[in-house]
């Protein structure tokens, strides 16, 4: 089924929609700005990839793991052994630092959807922003518990 159909039938009713005050929201882990519109939603495009926080631990020096959609041949390989739970996206987890997931982003992504390759960029470096803050606080917390 093409993307536009897809769309047709989805921008009213799905599981990722989320109406407040007026904003027509998503939460779609393959959307990276937030905001639902064709070019935006994620779950309806073949190679999408989305930036989301992973949960918090103490030693943990990145927090941010990049979301990926499988390709069609997992896709046809779960359908053959009957494997109904299984999620089309696999995680990576950003283990040698912001640099290599941003170049991963930019090979994924090309020279196509240099606009959801710029927003996925973006939201990459706001979490990083944000992980080097509460790594900042719990530094400061350990010096304040030992004096």
């Amino acid at each position: 089924m093409s993307q536009s159909v897809l769309w047709e039938v989805v921008k009213g009713n799905n599981a990722f929609l989320v109406k407040r005050n007026g904003l027509t929201l998503s939460t779609d882990p393959f959307n990276n700005t937030g905001v639902q519109t064709y070019s935006s939603t994620g779950f309806i495009t073949k190679n999408a990839i989305g930036v989301v926080p992973t949960q918090a631990k103490a030693n943990q020096i990145n927090n941010v793991n990049l979301v990926a959609r499988k390709s069609t041949k997992f896709q046809q390989a779960d359908r053959k052994t009957k494997n109904t739970q299984s999620v089309y996206a696999s995680t990576l987890s950003v283990k040698h630092g912001i640099h290599t997931a941003s170049r991963v982003i930019r090979k994924r992504f090309g020279t196509r959807r240099l606009g959801l390759q710029k927003a996925a960029l973006r939201k990459l470096v706001k979490l990083n922003r944000a992980n080097a803050v509460r790594r900042r606080n719990e530094i400061a917390a350990t010096k304040a518990q030992k004096k």
